[in-house]
């Protein structure tokens, strides 16, 4: 019998049966029917099994955001009285998860550069249950030795989750990590047009992450997960074309008088992993010249998204107050850009432009 060439829509959020024996089966748990889209949608699974060509993983399980993912992910994994490790460079909502939510429900998170392996593992506590990592770190885009910290884990028979939204398509983490969150808005989605997040992880965790998602609610819609299937369909030619305009970009970058770092995802050996679109640049100017030099820019967008065609400059003085950059060790002129797919002798010529102005 012959399929369809595009994974059909089904545009309903509730299904009927055909007898109380067939409904009480699936509200018990004991048939595969689907009975409320929170609990499980065929549109849903077609896009989880994508999910799971990219990471392979035991399962996958799609929601609403990012954020609903990680925060799920994490709720499902921890109780109260429980320890986490957390790298001290995540993204800013994922922190006050940690460091402001959790916290009120009893469990404690200790902040640490997770690259430094003696100090991970003096941080181990008898009720550590959990090490969260975000790959690569959002604005150094430095990579955690997922390898070593995995054997570190295995040792005290701690639970890895890692953030992999920025290495999505390019490095697996599931290889490593028990739970992998992923923000489907960004590479998935290409320009911006949809939210939504994802879980996928060893079988261990399966059915707390369902209950969770079940219990909190933070399901995707149907029409968003069609939508990202056809969003997906070339997905890995782009990730190739934005990772060779990035790598090219910081190539260019490190020889500018006025670029003092460039930061760029690499191993602890050295070697470039060639992952994602982003530089991050320290320049050699005034904390004033900061606003003067992203105006100059033409070609960057300024805001926060990335993930498609369009290039974005994030400068962190524009997201985070200096007392709060100087805290976390983070040189208040740092700049992040995202190349998208723009030629990148273009986007340097643009950086260029834009600090002689100044």
């Amino acid at each position: 019998m012959s399929k369809p060439l595009r994974e059909p829509l089904f545009k309903t959020t509730a299904f009927a049966f055909n007898s109380f024996v067939e409904m009480q089966a699936a509200l018990y748990g004991d048939s595969k029917d689907y009975f409320y889209a929170r609990d499980g949608h065929p549109t849903l699974e077609a896009l989880e099994k994508r999910l799971l060509e990219v990471e392979p993983a035991d399962f996958a399980m799609v929601f609403s955001t990012g954020m609903a993912a990680i925060s799920t992910g994490v709720l499902a994994l921890l109780s109260q009285g429980d320890h986490v490790i957390v790298q001290k460079e995540i993204y800013g909502p994922s922190r006050l998860l940690f460091e402001e939510y959790l916290s009120s429900f009893g469990v404690s998170s200790s902040f640490l550069d997770v690259n430094d392996m003696k100090t991970l593992e003096n941080s181990i506590t008898p009720d550590t249950e959990l090490i969260y990592l975000e790959m690569p770190a959002p604005f150094t885009l430095s990579c955690a030795p997922l390898k070593e910290i995995r054997s570190l884990a295995d040792k005290y028979r701690i639970s890895i989750m890692v953030d992999n939204s920025a290495g999505f398509g390019y490095e697996r983490a599931s290889q490593y990590a028990d739970l992998v969150a992923v923000s489907l808005s960004k590479y998935p989605a290409g320009d911006s047009g949809i939210m939504g997040g994802a879980l996928l992880g060893t079988q261990g965790w399966k059915e707390p992450v369902e209950m969770a998602r079940s219990t909190l609610g933070g399901i995707m819609m149907p029409w968003d997960a069609e939508s990202l299937l056809g969003e997906m369909e070339n997905m890995e030619t782009q990730l190739e074309l934005i990772a060779r305009g990035a790598y090219q970009f910081r190539n260019m970058l490190r020889g500018h008088p006025k670029v003092k770092n460039v930061h760029y995802p690499e191993e602890r050996s050295g070697r470039n992993l060639r992952m994602g679109g982003f530089v991050t640049v320290e320049v050699d100017i005034s904390l004033m010249d900061v606003p003067r030099f992203i105006d100059g820019l033409t070609l960057f967008r300024k805001g926060v998204f990335w993930g498609g065609s369009i290039p974005v400059v994030t400068p962190l003085l524009a997201s985070y107050r200096i007392e709060v950059l100087k805290e976390w060790g983070l040189s208040p002129t740092l700049i992040r850009f995202y190349t998208g797919t723009e030629n990148p002798e273009l986007l340097y010529l643009d950086v260029v432009n834009a600090l002689e102005s100044l």
